[in-house]
């Protein structure tokens, strides 16, 4: 039942595959950086395959500036789904064979510039020759021993060149081909390679939305958490603005706590002023002081036609001016630029009111420590009993007779244990049992798209452990310097330190959790690891038969229970 019930909700979210995103792109970026190099154009120049590795170089670079152009947009058709599918698939022939290129060069390399085979017979010299004729023919050229031939020649067997000069040709055929399929689809007209603003990437990916106007039929189990913040909100700092941030992973309750907070009586009393504006991935400045302009403008006149953003902030004071207030930011996720966060609120700041306080909620950590001017307030699940009510009231909703069959209550606890505590996944998943609802994937999902192009590859390659299996740090980190996914972008940093940063990041946005000397993926973060990593990693569990799909690159047996039998 359980392995139904996720098959049925993941089929529900249509998540993956929405839009184009720049994962394969960072692939091309990174196949470039790493086999392009100024070494490998001098020794595939002395091995007669220069023509070859540049022209696959050049389309490629052609592929990377149609897809930057195409980041963002929404693929709603199966043959633009199978066109990008199949280019990233030629993107891991173009790595492989490039990998066996840079192999023949190191080998050559370590051998301190002897021939990469031994010393060549009668036989093999001869073919040497008749391959440079054939070289010669294929690319219609004349000999130019100054010009185009080093003094000495370092030689590859026919067969290898031969071969590897035939691949690389495939590969640029299919890759011309599927590039101007794509570019049809979407009808891009590509001349100048087009950097996407990463503001723009965050709109394109569309921003979860919230409001102060409670959903919920019932909060469960947050009355003390409730009255603590209260108590915080109402006795801060009588001059200064205070900034109290909620920290917990997606879905643990976040924002219907602060809706909670928001409707108390105690708070309408003691604040002259409520606002509640939703920030997302998108932080805007002026977006945000227009939204609060919105919440306090019963006409909107006085400012929509404003285009400077002083004077936004201008009239944005004047409406707060000597009013305490409390403002919610719900979703914040921006750490990395405080100036930002400071011209926001400056109007704020100056507003002649004491005891003047914005409550904001985040799932990310390193947001609390650039923002919070008081300690964070942590959220966290439901206890078992409290959990269990909760998703018992959404999966039986309305359907009194399956709630008191004993095979169903067997059923729904068995899943509902398995959900851990997060109350979004017991309304979403709890509501599925009643009707399709996808709330819990929506959030997770625009969580793993806020990560950057890299982070998102690491992510994704942790589907290959079990779930519950304890990550040891030093060995996940390894496993990603493999395989390409750890970018250093300081020289003095070794890899190994990179890595150990991207494990602290995913601790911080409530991706892994760090138990002792080790780190555990929840039970729904590896079902979204496992969803957005289907094309490419696969897990065979003990002996039971699976299909794997012919374009998985990545593929992990587990043997261990049944080992212990």
């Amino acid at each position: 039942m359980k392995a139904v019930l996720a098959a049925a909700y993941w089929g529900a979210m249509g998540l993956v595959g929405t839009v184009v995103d720049a994962a394969i792109g960072w692939m091309v970026q990174g196949i470039l950086g790493s086999f392009f190099t100024g070494q490998m154009q001098v020794w595939s120049h002395e091995v007669g395959l220069a023509k070859d590795v540049e022209m696959l170089e050049s389309e490629m670079k052609s592929v990377q500036m149609v897809l930057a152009a195409a980041e963002g947009r929404r693929i709603d058709n199966k043959p633009l789904s199978d066109s990008l599918d199949e280019l990233k698939e030629l993107f891991y022939d173009a790595e492989d064979v490039m990998d066996e290129l840079d192999y023949y060069r190191l080998q050559q390399q370590i051998e301190g510039g002897a021939s990469l085979f031994p010393s060549p017979s009668l036989f093999q010299r001869v073919s040497g020759k008749m391959n440079e004729i054939i070289t010669w023919v294929i690319h219609g050229r004349k000999r130019k021993r100054d010009e185009d031939e080093p003094t000495h020649s370092i030689m590859l067997p026919l067969e290898i060149k031969h071969d590897i000069s035939q691949r690389i040709n495939g590969i640029v055929n299919c890759l011309r081909i599927r590039n101007k399929s794509v570019q049809g689809v979407l009808q891009l007209e590509i001349s100048l390679p087009i950097v996407v603003p990463k503001q723009t990437q965050s709109v394109a990916r569309g921003a979860r939305l919230t409001t102060s106007i409670p959903i919920e039929r019932k909060v469960y189990r947050r009355d003390a958490e409730k009255e603590n913040i209260i108590k915080l909100l109402t006795s801060g700092k009588p001059s200064d603005l205070g900034v109290l941030p909620l920290v917990g992973v997606g879905g643990v309750g976040k924002t219907t706590l602060a809706r909670f907070v928001y409707h108390d009586e105690r708070i309408k009393e003691h604040f002259d002023l409520r606002m509640w504006v939703c920030v997302s991935d998108y932080f805007s400045e002026e977006r945000l002081t227009r939204e609060m302009l919105e919440v306090l403008c019963k006409d909107r006149r006085g400012y929509e036609n404003i285009t400077s953003f002083d004077a936004l902030q201008e009239s944005l004071l004047d409406k707060i001016r000597q009013k305490r207030f409390l403002l919610i930011l719900d979703d914040i996720w921006e750490d990395k630029d405080r100036s930002r966060w400071d011209k926001l609120l400056a109007p704020l700041r100056f507003n002649e009111a004491n005891g003047c306080m914005i409550l904001a909620t985040t799932q990310r950590t390193s947001v609390a420590r650039m923002i919070g001017t008081m300690h964070k307030v942590e959220v966290n699940g439901l206890s078992d009993t409290e959990f269990w009510l909760l998703f018992k009231a959404w999966a039986f909703f309305g359907n009194e007779n399956q709630e008191h069959d004993p095979t169903m209550q067997s059923i729904g606890q068995h899943i509902a244990k398995a959900l851990k505590g997060n109350p979004l996944a017991a309304r979403s998943v709890g509501a599925l049992l009643n009707r399709n609802d996808d709330d819990i994937l929506t959030i997770l999902k625009f969580s793993y798209e806020f990560l950057p192009v890299h982070l998102q590859q690491c992510f994704s390659y942790c589907s290959l452990f079990p779930k519950d299996h304890k990550l040891r740090g030093e060995k996940l980190v390894r496993a990603w310097i493999s395989q390409n996914f750890v970018e250093c972008e300081c020289h003095s940093k070794r890899l190994e330190e990179t890595g150990k940063q991207y494990l602290d990041n995913f601790v911080d946005w409530g991706f892994l959790e760090e138990v002792e000397s080790h780190y555990i993926m929840h039970d729904l973060m590896h079902d979204l690891a496992e969803k957005v990593s289907s094309n490419e990693c696969a897990i065979i569990d003990g002996l039971g038969s699976k299909n794997i799909p012919p374009n998985v690159r990545h593929l992990s047996i587990i043997t261990t229970a049944y080992d212990e039998k």
